[in-house]
């Protein structure tokens, strides 16, 4: 457990309560509000006056870093939904963002007296999140009743609850009550995972009777009830409909946004290019915000577009959604089933076509990008769209260009690194449908020009033990035969297993630990430090800072959710945390500014990787003037046993590390030094060239 945050099963809850016998907001919201991250509500109907009342927990849920989802009918006060409207409107207008944070001084007051900017604001900033339910098929004519929960913590416990308590005052005033239901418990752990499941299938519109709308789409729908009844309470005169009607949200550049002269330049060389090409831009210089800009003044030329961003990952979809609602958009989250967002593509590109709306945004995994279905869906746009591929080097094959959508004209690739070393064929397709690089910006000139932080490059020799060179020699020479012309038909999956195992003897060297032990010796003084290691190492690095050094340390790995790796960002910024251990789950998308040392323990021989890295570690933040790598190169043992068959898979060792050694050292502050403490291991391997 972190800090002294709670969890769920520090608190007893009660089995069963009821608004007779107990309070409810006292005896279970609040703490259990106290207690989580997460609350997921489905409920026949909210007020904005349940906030008021529930404000002690409200406030330490939104200080756990919390979020809530909140699945509703459309039977709502007009002051609910006023505020509801300018928190949703203000996550992509700076201007009403602002105006609504100069209204909240203090939380807990502000939810206490006045409730609807709270709201609004708590929407605006992501602790909120509603949509609104209305029954289909079977259900139709029907009203949403149900009346559910499931809070969560940082540690996956879980409770969930169900009643006929709805989320309003008069719910407290009524004869109510709920069951509660622990995860923990053996007995009532299949309760909490099915209304878990439940909740999901109805916020991702699974429910094939129920369709969900987000406030947007609530009211272009026309589905929303207003209930009409006096407030007790101040209503801000900035959320009534006509300030929201007076700001149309267009795609515009977001006024704190101020463009930097080479991305100006990379985008003028985009348009000289006819809106098509590449940016080869170092990681960590602002290709999104810049890709975002371009949209824009495409949209301006046009006054109309369908922006279409494909990522990797499902975290950098995300991450491009909030971008995107800086930049007056309004994303689509287009991945995951079909059945979440397929109707609502089909329905905005329609609109689009009919000239209804003006832009139509779409952001989506590469995964789905490479689908059929989705290619034809793009081809039915009729209008200007324009195609970013984010991280493009990962869309460089044959399979996936035949999923380019032809009739997409305006296309628009990033990359660090789009092309592979030494594999020219694999590029073609990328550069075929996405033309040259229009600009570029080497990691050198972005360091020189102050774009990124320049560092100090420390490689760190390790050697292999006698037994891992044997093993390493031996795997080299199976990996030789089974690629040497002549050979009959290689058997892929058992090369890529020869290849796997190979690799792993270098990264988890067994000297690397005590290597990593030299280099903290015993300094307790140690700040925002990254340590990328191998999935074998993870346990043994995080025992090594944690209980030998006594750092605060903790692993950042693909099984921490979203809001626990936001928790430990902000943890690792603040300094709660000394140290992050990370395996490749940080190497794109995931932004570490405040990184100051980084300890490199494994790595693949592909660049892509290495640099990606890299520009992670060297992004800009406030106080840092430069940042540290100490990089632990494997190399085979210094005293010279082997046999001259050995020589060659020792070169081969040697000449894969010094790809990365090079590559690290020729932009680093102390490039001669680094080049000293390779040179002679080098040279007595007859490398002169790296």
């Amino acid at each position: 457990m972190l800090g002294n945050m709670l969890i769920l099963t520090d608190f007893s809850f009660l089995p069963i309560l009821d608004t007779s016998s107990n309070d409810l907001i006292q005896d279970f919201f609040i703490p259990a509000l106290e207690h989580s991250t997460r609350y997921d509500r489905g409920v026949g109907f909210f007020s904005s006056s349940w906030l008021r009342i529930a404000s002690t927990g409200m406030v330490d849920f939104a200080n756990n870093g919390g979020i809530a989802r909140w699945v509703t009918s459309p039977i709502l006060d007009a002051n609910d939904w006023d505020a509801l409207v300018a928190g949703d409107q203000a996550r992509s207008d700076i201007l009403l963002f602002t105006i609504l944070k100069q209204n909240i001084i203090d939380l807990k007051k502000s939810l206490e007296e006045e409730t609807l900017s709270a709201l609004a604001w708590m929407v605006a900033d992501g602790v909120i999140n509603f949509k609104l339910a209305l029954p289909r098929n079977k259900l139709d004519q029907g009203d949403f009743h149900d009346k559910f929960g499931v809070f969560s913590d940082g540690q996956g416990n879980q409770i969930s609850f169900n009643g006929s308590y709805n989320d309003s005052f008069h719910g407290t005033r009524n004869y109510e009550s709920i069951k509660v239901f622990s995860s923990w418990d053996s007995a009532f752990a299949p309760f909490v995972q099915a209304d878990a499941k439940r909740f999901e299938n109805l916020w991702n519109n699974l429910d094939l009777n129920v369709r969900v709308y987000d406030l947007p789409d609530a009211a272009k729908n026309e589905i929303v009830e207003l209930r009409h009844y006096e407030r007790p309470y101040f209503i801000p005169p900035w959320v009534s409909p006509s300030t929201i009607q007076s700001n149309p949200i267009t795609p515009c550049i977001p006024q704190e946004i101020v463009l930097r002269e080479y991305q100006n330049e990379a985008i003028k060389a985009w348009f000289s290019a006819n809106c098509i090409g590449l940016f080869e831009m170092a990681t960590g210089t602002g290709k999104t915000i810049t890709s975002l800009a371009a949209s824009v003044k495409l949209f301006e030329q046009h006054d109309r577009i369908v922006l279409v961003v494909a990522c990797p990952y499902q975290h950098l979809v995300d991450q491009w959604v909030e971008e995107a609602r800086r930049f007056g958009f309004s994303p689509i989250h287009a991945y995951k089933s079909k059945k979440s967002w397929l109707d609502d593509v089909h329905e905005k590109i329609i609109a689009f076509n009919h000239k209804d709306i003006s832009n139509v945004c779409i952001i989506t995994t590469h995964a789905t990008f490479s689908t059929e279905h989705f290619r034809d869906m793009l081809n039915r746009i009729d209008g200007p769209a324009l195609l970013i591929a984010d991280e493009a080097h990962h869309l460089n094959s044959e399979r996936v260009k035949a999923f380019f959508p032809e009739l997409i004209r305006n296309r628009l690739a990033l990359s660090a690194t789009p092309d592979r070393w030494f594999d020219d064929q694999v590029t073609n397709p990328l550069r075929d449908y996405f033309g040259k690089t229009v600009y570029s910006l080497p990691l050198g000139k972005a360091i020189e020009d102050g774009f990124l932080t320049p560092y100090y490059y420390y490689p760190i020799l390790v050697e292999l033990s006698d037994d891992e060179m044997v093993e390493y020699c031996d795997l080299s020479a199976k990996i030789g035969a089974a690629m040497a012309p002549g050979h009959s038909q290689v058997n892929e999956e058992y090369l890529q297993h020869l290849l796997i195992k190979r690799s792993l003897i270098l990264n988890t060297a067994v000297n690397k630990l005590a290597a990593m032990d030299d280099l903290l010796g015993e300094k307790k003084d140690i700040f925002h430090s990254l340590v990328y290691c191998a999935p074998g190492q993870i346990d043994d690095i995080v025992e090594l800072l944690g209980w030998k050094k006594k750092l605060r340390v903790h692993r950042f790995t693909a099984e921490e959710d979203t809001t626990t790796r936001q928790k430990l960002l902000d943890d690792f910024a603040s300094e709660k945390l000394q140290a992050l251990v990370a395996m490749r789950c940080l190497d794109e998308g995931v932004d570490v500014p405040s990184t100051v040392i980084a300890y490199i323990l494994a790595s693949s021989s592909n660049p892509r990787e290495f640099i990606q890295r890299r520009g992670r570690i060297l992004r800009k933040y406030p106080g840092k003037d430069h940042a540290i790598i100490y990089d632990l190169i494997t190399v085979p043992p210094l005293k010279n046993i082997f046999n001259e068959v050995s020589q060659n898979s020792e070169k081969s060792l040697l000449r894969r590390e010094l790809k990365r050694f090079s590559e690290f050292a020729n932009s680093a502050l102390n490039t001669q030094s680094a080049y000293q403490v390779i040179w002679e291991l080098a040279k007595d391997h007859g490398i002169y060239e790296f």
